[in-house]
């Protein structure tokens, strides 16, 4: 594969960076509440005349645009690597369940917190960790049950990865019948995926969604050699399992941290991964960064469309990615079938 030269790299970056600026700006700026150009721009050097618009800005509006960010950035690194590594055009956190399991070990260790057997300040830990064990547990029984020993399929991995999901699906919703009726409709949503909730200990989630995309970028030469032929990369030396171990482990956590805050959002992993290769190429050490970007954008996107399509009412971030996301899954099923 050719090499990335410095040039060519910063040139991406700068790119997608000025592109995310812009999604940033236009995010922050529009919701049900309007506001002028110039107003906006008085609000953002701390212009605090109108008290209300002040804090619609500043106290709710840009914590959801770094959430959406964060969240988006996340989830698309972690659907491109499990694309390559699997050799699966379809594969992605959504889809092979692993946001689910994620889910799944929010909401358990979240009984901890609504039984009162643990305190708000024990959960800023235990609930990204309890969804980190969850996303673990859950690719390794997708790739268990798609037959790692006798070798992967990906008809097999895609199936195991859809029944995983729903079956998870259906745990979480038997789990919602325990809680009170005043907390259904927002765990709910949170479900589905939702970044309208506040969020305590988000610099947890920070630090373990960029200790997991620095690791993949680590990885990146190796991940190069894996998305070909797992033979050809063990024949040019590379350490076989323990590249896939690492890919694995840090996909994972990054996908259960941010799940644990923003819910299960379908989709960005499927669509962003491809689209981003369709403007850089195939070589991981663009398509990681270009991933961290354009993930962050697409969410943007979406959380600002969920927000002021039915305003003043506001839908779920993952109601949007999966009417954008589900045909473009169908067009891939039908093209790889093909």
């Amino acid at each position: 594969m050719a090499r990335v030269s410095l040039k060519s790299f910063l040139l991406w970056c700068a790119t997608f960076l000025l592109a995310l600026l812009a999604a940033m700006f236009l995010s922050a700026r529009t919701g049900s509440v309007g506001m002028s150009l110039s107003q906006f721009l008085g609000i953002l050097f701390g212009d605090k005349t109108d008290r209300s618009l002040y804090e619609i800005v500043w106290l709710v509006r840009i914590p959801r645009v770094y959430l959406s960010a964060l969240v988006g950035g996340a989830l698309a690194i972690a659907g491109a690597v499990f694309q390559s590594l699997l050799r699966n055009p379809l594969a992605e956190p959504f889809v092979l369940g692993v946001s689910s399991g994620a889910s799944f070990g929010a909401i358990a260790s979240s009984f901890l917190l609504w039984y009162g057997w643990a305190t708000p300040q024990a959960m800023v830990y235990l609930r990204p960790a309890a969804a980190f064990g969850g996303a673990l547990a859950t690719i390794s029984i997708v790739y268990a049950m798609a037959g790692a020993v006798r070798g992967i399929s990906s008809n097999r991995l895609l199936l195991a990865g859809v029944v995983i999901s729903s079956f998870l699906y259906s745990i979480n919703i038997f789990l919602l019948t325990f809680l009170r009726q005043a907390d259904v409709q927002s765990v709910f949503f949170w479900i589905i995926g939702d970044l309208s909730q506040p969020t305590r200990g988000m610099g947890v989630v920070v630090a373990a969604v960029f200790i997991g995309f620095f690791a993949l970028l680590l990885q990146a030469r190796e991940l190069n050699l894996l998305a070909v032929s797992e033979q050809d990369a063990d024949a040019l030396g590379v350490a076989v399992g323990r590249v896939k171990l690492t890919i694995y482990l840090s996909a994972s956590l990054m996908t259960g941290v941010v799940v644990s805050v923003s819910g299960s959002i379908g989709y960005v992993g499927l669509l962003v991964p491809h689209m981003v290769r369709f403007a850089v190429g195939s070589d991981h050490r663009l398509i990681l960064p270009a991933c961290l970007f354009g993930g962050a954008i697409f969410t943007m996107i979406a959380d600002t469309a969920a927000r002021t399509l039915m305003s003043p009412l506001e839908l779920p971030v993952g109601v949007v990615t999966a009417v954008v996301g589900a045909p473009f899954f169908i067009y891939l099923l039908r093209r790889r079938s093909r």
